[in-house]
């Protein structure tokens, strides 16, 4: 079951460098043993990578799209159970953009935009198979995705005007429900994370850099506000299954938020009440954060510059990751139990938790 979505919505080799990273985050975080993971290239470099979703069963799927009209160019690539990559045959996508990206068995969605509106495919991580589906009627981008099984997803995406709107498949993406208007969600950035087909969280940032928790427990037909901090600025990637694993940003800093273990779990009847949240420090720029449990997470992002940076989250400690042969920032990273993925523009990282 994806329960995560790390691309947030918005209105937005040099082995010195590497050694660099390295040690700058071994000092920053726990005693722990350091984790470490080799880079490696991407078989496209006409795309870029933008996006990228692993199944439950351990394949994962990265993919971009040169965004260009004279040679359209889209280029995907997928790592099976063993961990060999190979080249997928996808169809060319002319100015496009991927932004998202949600797995669950066998089938992983991906969603953005083209030259004819919202851009959605599914590709088949058994067969390679990818098909290019309709989307929901009248959208222009796909900005967020969540999957609770093959059959059963849920997007976020714009219409005209930045209106935001919520629509689910249940039919693997060959039919939507009719879209959802969300006021609160126009205009703003956002990211999703569902728990179960009934039960998604929507977070959002305004341009004043006020964040917003909502909770629906029946599809999206109703929305209750979750507490969380006034000190937070942004909330860019968010794991929830009974509470929330959430990548903020204060104004002193980044740093991965999880429910105080003395407040209650997050469910129907105490979402709304006051509780307090715990969190763990990111010595570096994060970009993206995604979980294989509600107690393990990968952080990716960068220390300074384009220098690539990786930390595992447990439980509110820190394991520093020494990442070789990554020349570029880490933007995105998808986890299941058994691995999780990362990716730059030409680079792929796996990792196994």
């Amino acid at each position: 079951m994806s329960r995560h979505i790390t691309k947030k919505r918005g209105v937005g080799r040099s082995i010195v460098l590497v050694t660099t990273a390295s040690l700058f985050l071994a000092s920053c975080t726990s005693t722990a043993a350091t984790l470490r993971a080799v880079g490696q290239p991407s078989f496209s470099i006409d795309a870029p990578l933008t996006a990228v979703a692993c199944t439950t069963t351990g394949a994962c799927v990265t993919l971009g799209a040169s965004g260009g009209s004279n040679a359209p160019t889209a280029a995907a690539q997928v790592r099976n159970h063993k961990g060999v990559w190979s080249a997928l045959n996808v169809p060319p996508a002319p100015v496009a953009s991927f932004y998202t990206g949600a797995c669950a068995t066998v089938t992983c969605y991906f969603g953005g935009t083209q030259d004819t509106g919202d851009l959605i495919w599914s590709i088949d991580v058994d067969t390679g198979v990818t098909s290019s589906l309709a989307g929901p009627s009248s959208g222009l981008v796909i900005r967020n995705l969540s999957c609770s099984s093959d059959f059963d997803c849920v997007a976020l995406d714009d219409a005209a005007h930045h209106q935001a709107r919520w629509s689910t498949t249940t039919t693997a993406g060959t039919t939507w429900s009719t879209p959802r208007p969300l006021p609160w969600a126009t205009n703003v950035t956002t990211t999703l994370s569902c728990a179960s087909s009934q039960q998604c969280y929507v977070a959002t940032t305004s341009p004043q850099h006020v964040v917003t928790l909502r909770e629906t427990l029946d599809a999206g037909a109703r929305w209750s506000v979750v507490t969380t901090p006034s000190t937070w600025t942004s909330l860019t990637s968010l794991y929830c299954t009974t509470s929330c694993v959430a990548l903020v940003a204060t104004a002193t800093g980044s740093a991965v938020a999880t429910p105080s273990t003395a407040t209650t779990a997050m469910t129907a009847t105490t979402t709304s009440a006051a509780k307090s949240w715990d969190a763990t420090p990111i010595a570096f720029a994060p970009a993206s954060l995604s979980c294989s449990s509600a107690t393990t997470c990968v952080v990716v992002g960068r220390v300074v510059g384009q220098v690539a940076a990786m930390v595992q989250w447990q439980s509110g400690t820190v394991r520093s990751v020494a990442l070789t042969y990554v020349p570029s920032a880490l933007t995105d990273v998808a986890c299941q139990p058994s691995v999780c993925v990362a990716i730059g523009v030409t680079t792929v990282v796996s990792l196994r938790p």
